[in-house]
């Protein structure tokens, strides 16, 4: 009884150990969303046109929203690119 018990608790622990030392599959990407991908497949031209008439909130010069193409209304979109801008310029 004494060596089934201590069996046992041996394939435990090599059960554990392998476990442990498994590879962890590698995470997937982070996906853009589409404000974000409107800003990457901007040009550096079109990127500095949006933080320049970002950062001086000037009704005459408002940011260009650029063309998209995704389940969001234009608002949301609008809203999602402002916060790219926030972070990038």
């Amino acid at each position: 009884m004494r060596r089934a018990s201590a069996l046992a608790a041996a394939l435990s622990l090599a059960a554990l150990l392998t476990g442990c030392t498994q590879e962890k599959p590698e995470s997937a990407p982070a996906t853009r969303s589409p404000a974000q991908a409107a800003w990457y497949d901007s040009t550096p031209e079109e990127r500095e046109s949006h933080c320049d008439a970002y950062r001086s909130h000037d009704p005459q010069h408002p940011v260009t929203i650029p063309p998209h193409q995704s389940d969001q209304t234009d608002e949301e979109f609008a809203d999602d690119f402002y916060e790219v801008l926030k972070k990038e310029c």
